[in-house]
């Protein structure tokens, strides 16, 4: 995993509004130093059938020329340079001679990149603090024991026991049964999945939350035209039942 360095000041410190995922570059190379996600509407057209067509704030499209300024040395020939002349984002793109793309504020306020770049739904910024909380998370015993009255489950046998975690098993008549969590053990599996899923992108869904909310990124949907990510709130009592079948658990067999 890739990590960088940055403060409060930086494009990482934004955070999502209200109708907003995170969404990333394509890098000009897979190890590429400095990979920011940025919040932004996605429209329901996708661009040439995968890559979404995001739509910023005027902070967040501030912060991404400061990025682009950045990161273009690094591959000249990949990253467009960006800059604010008034209101107006102006985009250079390509060899000598340069295409000038202007792009104008849209009537919700927001500018429109449209087929600009290749962009894709992500996950917050990789950064070195959530790294650290990460690994804090996948090492703490205490989100792998069951109260009275859980089940421990998981979404990866092949990796047990430390892919199992507990949770209450809610059962209608009728219905398939559905793993309710408490709030500690969803941040545990949202971690267990996504750090799984920058080695194995096609097994584990790549998951986040936006404060209180979970956020499901399924990997085979997103290319699709008005695919946006499954949001799970929690419950009246703050925990978090995951149900549908993107996200499939089994009961653990240790």
């Amino acid at each position: 995993m890739t990590t960088t360095t940055l403060d409060a000041a930086s494009p990482a410190a934004l955070d999502l509004a209200a109708g907003e995922y995170w969404i990333e570059l394509v890098p000009a190379t897979h190890a590429a130093p400095h990979q920011i996600s940025f919040p932004a509407v996605v429209e329901p057209r996708r661009h040439h059938g995968l890559w979404v067509r995001p739509r910023m704030r005027r902070e967040v499209a501030e912060a991404v020329c400061e990025w682009l300024n950045l990161v273009y040395p690094v591959d000249p020939d990949w990253y467009p340079l960006a800059r604010f002349e008034d209101d107006l984002l102006v985009v250079i793109t390509g060899d000598a001679p340069h295409h000038r793309h202007e792009i104008t504020l849209s009537e919700d306020g927001r500018y429109p990149l449209g087929e600009l770049g290749r962009w894709y739904l992500s996950a917050p910024t990789r950064t070195r603090d959530r790294f650290s909380r990460q690994l804090a998370v996948l090492r703490d015993p205490e989100r792998h024991y069951p109260r009275p009255g859980e089940t421990v489950v998981t979404c990866d046998p092949a990796n047990l026991p430390v892919s199992g975690f507990p949770a209450r098993i809610d059962t209608s008549r009728g219905q398939p049964w559905v793993p309710v969590f408490r709030p500690e053990i969803a941040e545990a599996v949202a971690v267990w999945c996504t750090t799984n899923h920058d080695t194995a992108p096609d097994e584990h869904p790549l998951v986040y939350f936006d404060r209180d909310t979970l956020i499901h990124v399924h990997q085979h949907l997103r290319s699709r035209d008005a695919y946006l990510p499954w949001r799970i709130n929690p419950d009246p009592d703050g925990n978090y039942r995951i149900e549908g079948g993107e996200w499939a658990f089994q009961v653990a067999i240790t």
